[in-house]
């Protein structure tokens, strides 16, 4: 069995996730919040996923990455 790389692994996360933040992407995965912002900016550079502020319940801003239209025509899943 092949070894799925951490941007394979992000990928899948955050599609089947469809809408995630940068702590349950670190909590998940077990990466450091440097690395997975590394990730997360290539992955946005490639259009694959976006980016969206929101408020939590204790109304403080969140930033949520979320999986692109395009990215989901390109693999079917639309």
């Amino acid at each position: 069995m092949q070894k799925v790389k951490l941007y394979s692994k992000l990928k899948i996360y955050i599609v089947r996730r469809g809408c995630c933040t940068l702590k349950e992407i670190e909590e998940t995965l077990g990466i450091y919040e440097g690395t997975a912002l590394v990730y997360l900016s290539r992955l946005a550079k490639k259009h694959v996923i976006t980016s969206k502020w929101t408020r939590n319940y204790q109304g403080r801003k969140v930033r949520l990455r979320d999986v692109s239209s395009g990215f989901l025509n390109e693999i079917g899943l639309s």
